[in-house]
């Protein structure tokens, strides 16, 4: 196709019931059934996040986080719930500075955080749960025991995994086929999580946290010279709390209040806000000049506990920003999402993830489970606010919204991509609220991102004009860009003003949305 080209439109779904959009058809599927047996957003998410962890491992396991944005109909409040990890009380600066390393280690065992999915699963259950609990993990255990096609995403991702990645603990085991790796298509058995899911589904959390679950993967931390240990597991807990919010508009939006970044979104917002635009070419690049603005000096301000969100955006700040910009706003990462919504006008969006493809590399062959490199995302340096310290959780790259119209919820998105899923979000708001873009065309608009090297990405069909003007100023522009990773794959509910419920997800990576 001609990079000018425009696509052709794609078919929209409708439903009056449900609707369901995640990472993968079988996720998909099983939240639906969970809706239509009488389950809860919550129930259906428990369901849906579980299969994930069996079918997207290089993304999502049970050893990564959460957070979940809900809206509760009934009382119309959006609610916050952040199953981010915590360092282990054995990770401080002198463990790595000590050793006269410039940053955590990026992969291995003293990469991990406490895993914080099964905690977040089971305090929505013991909040919104209608289901039995161990019933909501009886199709993601069979998956894990019986067997599925080995995913292409899945596939994708671990062709392009680095040597780092390979030579940690259990990888080979878990990823590769007589010397070779697994290719899309065959046949995927995890007997060992099975098991493991089995456990949870019969002793809920507390096998994770305080039984059989925590002890293996304590020794199998003390096993590499990893830094979890029991009692980290059975200390942690996942909290509720407030959303942040802001007007846009005639909308507000929510987001994660800090550790995540979605304050960032929220950041970015205001200041498009605060500068319409005439055109759709100049809303564009004042996007990107925004992000790059901001989004590097203000990260940091995410770990201030006393910074009050969401920020006001003024010409000195913005002045400063620009004085003290800094490349390398996005990282390299995968995750995994869901949003449901339901004809009673209840909401609910989630991310789960390992932060960068297959995690720490570790997975712990008596369990199963692929562990986490959250760690690294903690600065070493001592006047950041990210400064890693034990028990703390780092700045989150996880970043699911809800935008509310007369107190209602009308869209809801997740994607991965990093910190990018800050920029990819602007960009779908964008799309939907001031392009008046139907939910299919708001997700497979050309989309730009920035790279690790703070190079600007534009995919292909990105207008040429506006990257001219970019490149006229000075900024460096990869043209037609494919990469896998920084541009996201949203996954998104429309909830119009009659109810009626229309999903969508993107054709960039795997995904699947499903409405009745």
């Amino acid at each position: 196709m001609n990079a000018t080209a425009k696509p052709r439109a794609r078919a929209r779904q409708f439903g009056t019931r449900h609707a369901a959009v995640t990472g993968h058809h079988l996720a998909s599927r099983v939240a639906m059934t969970t809706l239509a047996r009488g389950g809860s957003l919550a129930d259906a998410m428990i369901a849906a996040s579980a299969m994930l962890t069996v079918v997207l491992p290089h993304a999502t396991s049970l050893g990564g986080c959460a957070m979940m944005l809900a809206f509760d109909a009934r009382s119309g409040q959006v609610s916050a719930l952040n199953g981010s990890g915590t360092a282990p009380a054995a990770a401080d600066r002198s463990e790595f500075a000590g050793r006269g390393n410039a940053a955590i280690d990026p992969r291995g065992p003293r990469s991990w955080v406490v895993p914080g999915l099964v905690a977040l699963w089971a305090k929505a259950h013991a909040r919104s749960g209608r289901l039995a609990w161990h019933t909501l993990f009886a199709d993601a255990a069979a998956a894990a025991r019986d067997g599925i096609g080995f995913s292409s995403e899945l596939a994708r991702n671990l062709a392009l995994a680095q040597p780092d990645v390979r030579r940690q603990p259990g990888f080979a085991e878990a990823f590769q086929l007589d010397g070779r790796d697994r290719v899309a298509g065959e046949r995927h058995r995890q007997p060992a999580l099975a098991d493991t899911l089995h456990q949870i589904a019969a002793h809920g959390a507390q096998a994770f946290y305080r039984g059989p679950i925590a002890k293996a993967l304590a020794a199998f931390s003390q096993a590499h010279g990893g830094l979890l240990c029991e009692d980290d597991f059975a200390g942690f807990d996942a909290p509720w709390s407030e959303p942040v919010r802001q007007r846009y508009g005639a909308n507000e939006v929510c987001v994660m209040p800090p550790n995540s970044v979605g304050v960032l979104m929220l950041a970015q917002l205001a200041s498009l806000h605060a500068m319409p635009q005439a055109t759709r070419d100049d809303a564009l690049a004042a996007q990107i000049t925004v992000a790059r603005e901001l989004l590097g000096p203000l990260r940091d301000r995410v770990a201030d506990s006393s910074a009050r969100w969401p920020l006001e955006i003024d010409r000195n700040a913005r002045a400063e920003s620009r004085a003290h910009a800094t490349p390398g706003i996005s990282e390299p990462g995968d995750t995994a999402g869901i949003v449901l919504a339901d004809a009673h006008g209840n909401a609910l969006v989630m991310l789960q993830s390992v932060f960068q493809p297959f995690g720490s590399g570790c997975v712990d062959p008596s369990t199963g489970i692929l562990m986490n490199n959250r760690l690294h995302e903690f600065s070493l340096d001592p006047a950041e606010h990210n400064v890693l310290a034990p028990g703390k959780r780092p700045v989150h790259t996880l970043n699911p919204y809800i935008v509310l119209r007369d107190g209602r919820p009308a869209w809801c998105a997740v994607s991965p991509g990093g910190v990018s899923q800050t920029t990819t979000g602007v960009q779908f708001l964008a799309n939907v609220l001031d392009e008046r873009m139907t939910l299919p065309d708001a997700i497979d608009a050309p989309r730009w991102s920035q790279s690790r090297d703070g190079d600007l990405l534009c995919e292909p069909g990105f207008p040429a004009a506006v990257i001219d003007r970019l490149e006229a100023q000075g900024i460096a522009v990869t043209r037609d860009s494919l990469h896998p990773f920084y541009f996201g794959s949203l996954k998104a509910v429309h909830v119009h003003g009659d109810g009626m419920l229309e999903a969508s997800a993107d054709l960039r990576r795997e995904a699947n949305a499903m409405v009745e």
